[in-house]
């Protein structure tokens, strides 16, 4: 029973330790390809999905649904990403360009002061 007890708990950790990975995967090449495929294709990934997608790292710069959205890991404001500038740190994220609720595309590059 505790050997039971232990592989069920063991699991959870590990499903849990995987979804916030998961959360934090598409702030990436990978999604930037994504937004910029379904966009050529005229399948465009909507506003709200990308900051679902993006998560709480996302950092809306847009005025009805047009505009960006730049999402850096592990900051949340514009201010977190200025601190780390400031620090002269290099930050990496991706940058997604969205009009009339649609993303029309994306790049996963270094941000700098312009972009905030």
């Amino acid at each position: 029973m505790k050997k039971f007890i232990k592989i069920i708990s063991l699991t959870l950790a590990l499903v849990c330790i995987c979804g916030v990975f998961a959360a934090c995967g598409n702030i990436s090449q990978s999604y930037a390809d994504k937004v910029n495929k379904a966009a050529e294709k005229d399948e465009h990934i909507t506003y709200t999905e990308v900051l679902e997608d993006l998560g709480e790292d996302a950092i809306d710069i847009t005025l009805l649904k047009s505009g960006v959205i730049i999402a850096v890991k592990g900051c949340s404001t514009v201010d977190d990403i200025k601190a780390k500038l400031d620090d002269g740190k290099t930050v990496k994220g991706i940058v997604v360009t969205v009009v009339g609720g649609k993303a029309i595309s994306a790049e996963y590059r270094e941000i700098t002061n312009k972009d905030v």
